[in-house]
């Protein structure tokens, strides 16, 4: 320091220091700038006001905070002032528009201060951020339009006296007054049989406090007389420093024709027995809006599981492939759609579903949504196929007992001719085997031909007390030529219960017999087979249940379906109609015989009432 520079003051040091504390704890920003206009300070709330840091401010013009064209007229203001001229900012303070750093512009109050420090002329700007201010007169503006503008009826009332103090031109056309006419009324007038006593006692929670908002239906009555519905939201606020009651009202009489048709509709919709469905074919993949009760108990899927999802749901998962196409094609295609498919419902059962689906267009002619009605016809196909099915017998049964007599001399004559061609055949044995393919294939052409007979044949049960067990002990042992030397496990578990059920024992038989012998032939050369017997109760009935499980390859999807079809077989040998007489045999006994998925091999259950 030189020895003409004043020695500042401790008391100066603290002056300053408390001055730069109150800038930066200042709310609005503090510029303060030189006769060039060059900013000299800024505090904290400035810079975060205009998006600059203080290093980038000081030093540079302050009309880089301003848009165009303030930013080239200020300077000549500055200048005129200095120079004598009138003050059109200092002193005074104004609404001007802010220039942030990234280019956006914005509402400010200013005011401008002026002091001489140390022999020069500062000037000090205050800067007030008027957005939020401009808003706020901005929504005040557009909410009074909204007000006046509504359709929705809004009234305004004295919570003392319940005059009319402010009623929109929704209000004053749908009663029909004048608002002059109206200020003399009160709520109550224009409420048919309706008291101020009732009305104090509606809105008592609101002047106790105990409730914020009411609402309710009520009747409202126009000048010329007549009535309509309404649904009221009042509620207590503050208008021109009193208060007041607020009412939006709704004119309901149209919607509540409409909920009264709409009821009525519903019932008919939700009362009827085939499944309805309703899609808005408006939106990608044709989302469903509303199922009724029967869809439910048709598809198995309840309002939450349907609505939402696509209209593919109609056919459930795992539908005939060409029939989901052709409902995806006329869906698109805004056509027509009807057809009897095989669907699944939810629990994945198979069920014959009588399809029709159909567009709904508007005034315009485009098609805004799809109804589908669906009815279950599976009984009434299963009848017409056991119809079928029963004619197709009746005719095979035709047959067969023409050609008994006959073939089964046929086939007595061959057996004797070969017992014949044997005996002197003995010192041949090459010729000898000869024979006895020959009588193997006798013997197998009589099996078939009994499997046809049996088949076409109505099933008459001779019923005693059979001891189940024991017969499918006897059944296995009887089949020791069918598996000749193959190595075989065969295991009973009968967990110790005697098991004695009303049965044919003849025909019990033939379905043991069917079952093994089929998961001989499918385990090859060795294998194992488990049979678990048990009892089961349900309801009124109880049941003995047997699991054949044997270690072979099981069961593909597509055996599963067709193991219980006539003439379906996967051996190179047979007719396909063991099992289809397995199941016409155990339902004549009142009981089932299913595939039951599993992991490995085949399992096969059999349920006959005890």
């Amino acid at each position: 320091m030189t020895g003409s520079e004043p020695i500042p003051s401790r008391q100066t040091a603290d002056d300053a220091t408390r001055l730069r504390t109150i800038m930066e704890a200042a709310v609005d920003g503090v510029i303060t700038i030189g006769e060039r206009g060059l900013i000299e300070d800024v505090n904290s709330a400035a810079e975060r006001l205009f998006g600059y840091t203080a290093s980038e401010m000081v030093g540079q013009n302050v009309n880089m905070l301003m848009p165009a064209p303030f930013q080239q007229e200020h300077d000549g203001y500055l200048r005129n002032y200095v120079e004598g001229g009138p003050a059109r900012i200092i002193g005074i303070g104004r609404e001007v528009e802010g220039l942030r750093k990234d280019g956006s512009t914005f509402p400010l109050y200013l005011a401008v201060s002026e002091a001489r420090v140390a022999g020069r002329r500062l000037f000090t700007g205050f800067v007030h951020d008027l957005t939020d201010v401009k808003q706020a007169q901005q929504q005040a503006t557009h909410l009074g339009r909204i007000l006046e503008d509504s359709l929705n009826e809004i009234f305004v009332f004295d919570v003392d006296t319940l005059e009319f103090v402010f009623a929109n031109r929704g209000a004053l056309e749908n009663l029909g007054y004048r608002f002059d006419e109206l200020t003399i009324r009160t709520p109550v007038d224009i409420k048919p049989h309706y008291s101020r006593d009732d009305f104090e006692s509606l809105v008592a929670g609101l002047r106790s406090g105990e409730e914020s908002v009411l609402e309710f239906e009520t009747v409202h009555e126009r000048k010329d007389g007549s009535h309509y519905h309404v649904l009221v939201r009042l509620q207590i606020a503050e208008w021109e420093e009193r208060s007041v009651f607020v009412a939006i009202v709704l004119d309901i009489t149209d919607r509540q024709r409409q909920e009264t048709e709409l009821k009525i509709r519903d019932r008919a919709i939700q009362s009827a027995s085939e499944g309805i469905v309703i899609a808005d074919a408006r939106q990608p993949g044709n989302p469903i809006v509303f199922v009724n009760e029967a869809f439910t108990k048709i598809s198995g899927y309840d309002w939450e599981e349907s609505v939402g999802r696509s209209c593919e749901i109609l056919c459930g998962d795992g539908a005939d492939a060409v029939s989901l196409e052709g409902l995806k094609s006329a869906v698109t295609q805004g056509l027509e759609f009807r057809d009897t498919v095989q669907c699944r419902r939810k629990n994945g059962t198979a069920f014959w579903n009588k399809l029709s689906v159909a567009p709904i267009a508007n005034s315009r002619g485009n098609v805004t949504h799809l109804v589908a009605v669906m009815e279950d016809v599976s009984l009434r196909r299963q009848a017409e196929e056991q119809l079928l099915q029963s004619e197709r017998l009746a005719a095979i049964g035709q047959m067969v007992t023409g050609l008994a007599h006959e073939s089964r001399n046929a086939l007595q004559r061959a057996q004797a001719c070969l017992d014949m061609l044997t005996l002197d055949l003995e010192d041949q044995p090459e010729q000898l085997e000869l024979t006895e393919k020959t009588r193997r294939a006798l013997t197998d052409l009589y099996r078939h031909y009994e499997e046809v007979r049996n088949y076409a044949a109505p099933i008459v049960l001779e019923k005693r007390p059979i001891d189940v067990v024991r017969l499918i002990r006897q059944t296995w042992a009887d089949m020791e030529a069918v598996r000749g030397r193959r190595a075989f496990e065969f295991q009973i578990v009968d967990h110790g219960v005697p098991l004695t059920v009303p049965a044919d024992d003849h025909r019990l038989r033939q379905v043991f017999l069917n079952i093994m012998e089929n998961s001989v032939s499918a385990c090859g050369d060795s294998g194992r087979i488990d049979v678990e017997c048990a009892l089961q109760s349900g309801g009124d009935q109880t049941h003995c249940c047997l699991t054949f499980q044997d270690s072979g390859p099981g069961f593909d999807a597509t055996t599963t379906e067709a193991a219980f079809q006539p003439f379906f077989t996967t051996k190179q040998k047979g007719t396909g109609l063991g099992m289809a007489i397995s199941k016409r045999i155990i339902e004549a006994h009142g009981g089932h015989i299913t595939i039951v998925p599993c992991e490995r091999g085949a399992r096969i259950e059999v349920q006959i009432p005890c």
